[in-house]
């Protein structure tokens, strides 16, 4: 039975086969990427672009690798690669045109764009395109009118249920409805139906994913790192709840189940509540001291790059805020010693008009880019080096 579970996912693309470490590409024709992604019933997201594109590079290089950045598009999208300048991309030119580079493309199943963007992202910047063109493909309002019409298929269900929780709409009445009048259902079947439907831990749901009987198969079909995900996702969602409604005891809720089902991430959950309370009472101080604290919680480079860039943007001209900012990036240079982290603490120091520290650490930069061959860091910091030859 719990084979036929596994073919159910794949069917509905689930996460089974999602890879922990950057971007899986497609590479089979784009009629073939059409075809897989209706048999997933996933959308296609195209990196069109030329070999001579230097944004083009950098995102191959420094985004399409990182965790973050795999974790999200392997799970809900047809990864597609299209070099513009091959017989392929000028095919595929002629239907979605390409003016400049990358343009990158979200395109549903039937070929309908979903979200075009023209530039090269950053991380929070490209994750956050995955999300709104996850919210723009929303397939719930036709699955409605069949479910209303009766239909009580479970791969249509679990279909509908996925497609309400990629448009953040809730899923609890559906899910816990089908389950009353499913009474019959197979032990293996219910345990997938809660997982893909859980999204708060607040709820008769989770209590039942969470059930012994039920948690013991998901860990079967399930990877460690999909369930840590869901269990993380399902209690930040009732804490962002207790926010809305000003109610503690969802927060409290939120943390207690946290601790008990991902403890491996508690600490850093805890920490990330403290930051994001300080914000919303807007307390620059409390924000300061709850920064450096989730900051220690974040293990690798990449996570920590978008946390720094990330607080840069709060509170605006703050000079605490700023030093705060120069003082985590040059952490985060100290701690992992690449080109792309000082290249990242040098672009700090010029943002805040500190050139002359700039200029202090601009030239071991160039060295350590040119050593460890990083062409691309080296480019930029090329770029930084003239700017600041101009600005004395």
């Amino acid at each position: 039975m719990i084979k036929n579970i596994l073919i159910f996912i794949f069917i509905l693309g689930s996460t089974i086969t999602v890879s922990s470490q950057g971007l899986e590409f497609f590479h089979g024709t784009w009629e073939e990427a059409l075809d897989k992604a209706k048999a997933e019933n996933k959308i296609v997201f195209v990196d069109s672009y030329t070999t001579w594109c230097g944004p083009c590079r950098r995102m191959q290089k420094n985004i399409f690798p990182l965790k973050q950045a795999g974790d999200m598009y392997n799970k809900h999208f047809i990864n597609v690669k299209m070099n513009m300048e091959t017989q392929e991309g000028m095919k595929f030119g002629m239907t979605y045109p390409v003016g400049a580079y990358p343009t990158l493309y979200f395109i549903d199943p039937d070929g309908k764009v979903v979200l075009k963007k023209v530039g090269g992202q950053h991380l929070d910047g490209f994750l956050d395109l995955a999300k709104r063109a996850l919210k723009s493909y929303d397939q719930s309002p036709d699955l409605a009118v069949e479910w209303e019409k009766g239909n009580r298929n479970y791969n249509f269900v679990l279909k509908y249920l996925k497609a309400l929780s990629n448009a953040g709409k809730p899923t609890n009445k559906v899910a816990l409805q089908y389950l009353r009048e499913k009474k019959d259902l197979d032990k293996d079947k219910k345990a997938v139906l809660l997982f893909e439907a859980t999204n708060e831990c607040d709820s008769k749901l989770f209590e039942m994913m969470t059930e012994k009987k039920y948690f013991k198969l998901i860990k079967q079909i399930y990877s460690k790192r999909e369930i840590a995900e869901k269990i993380y996702n399902a209690c930040w969602k009732t804490f962002e709840k207790s926010l809305e409604y000003e109610v503690e005891e969802l927060g409290d809720e939120a943390k207690k189940k946290m601790k008990k089902y991902n403890k491996k991430q508690y600490k850093e959950f805890v920490k990330k509540i403290d930051l994001v309370k300080a914000e919303n009472e807007n307390d620059i101080d409390k924000y300061v001291k709850a920064a450096k604290k989730y900051f220690k919680t974040l293990s690798d480079s990449s996570g920590k790059l978008s946390f720094v860039n990330s607080i840069s943007k709060k509170f605006k001209g703050n000079d605490k805020i700023k030093s705060l900012v120069e003082e985590l990036a040059e952490k985060t240079f100290l701690k992992d010693k690449t080109p792309k982290t000082y290249q990242n603490y040098i672009k700090i120091l010029i943002n805040h008009d500190k050139k002359s520290l700039a200029i202090k650490h601009l030239g071991k930069a160039i060295k350590m880019a040119e050593e460890m061959k990083d062409d691309n860091t080296l480019r930029t910091l090329k770029r930084y080096e003239r700017y600041l030859q101009k600005a004395k």
